[in-house]
């Protein structure tokens, strides 16, 4: 099969590769058999950058026998802030669900008790919960969280 893309797509694919990357492996350390299929394809894909006109964003290092971004693409590309935003959106979502979670097992009287709830019963006993938490850090950020 053969897919022909524009010079425009071509650059939106480098973001996605970035993006795919940073999730994959933002918090491991050495390689992961798991994603080397990946890793492949984005490797193949960073191989054409020269002959898509952008070779000064994907760069060889021969030491190493691989592509790479270049500084120029990170300080151009608007992936970092899709990256960004993703991930401050993820961490109040996350914060919001474990206190609800917390908090849901304390006036329940326990995982148990709440593994026994059917699902419309425990959404309506969360929501509240899940309100409560997302007024405040829309107000207050974190400023009233203490330990």
């Amino acid at each position: 099969m053969k897919i022909n893309i524009t010079k425009k797509e071509y650059k939106s694919l480098l973001d996605i590769f970035s993006i795919g990357d940073w999730i994959l492996n933002a918090h491991k350390v050495g390689n992961d058999p798991e994603t080397e299929e990946y890793e492949k394809l984005e490797q193949k894909f960073y191989s054409y950058a020269e002959d898509m006109g952008y070779g000064d964003l994907i760069t060889y290092d021969t030491k190493l026998k691989r592509f790479f971004p270049t500084k120029k693409f990170d300080e151009t590309s608007k992936y970092r802030d899709l990256i960004d935003e993703f991930e401050n959106d993820t961490f109040w979502d996350e914060l919001i669900h474990r206190l609800v979670e917390r908090d849901l097992i304390k006036q329940e009287g326990g995982v148990k008790n709440i593994m026994n709830m059917n699902f419309r019963e425990r959404l309506e006993k969360e929501e509240p919960l899940e309100k409560k938490y997302a007024t405040e850090f829309e107000a207050n950020g974190l400023e009233n969280i203490r330990i």
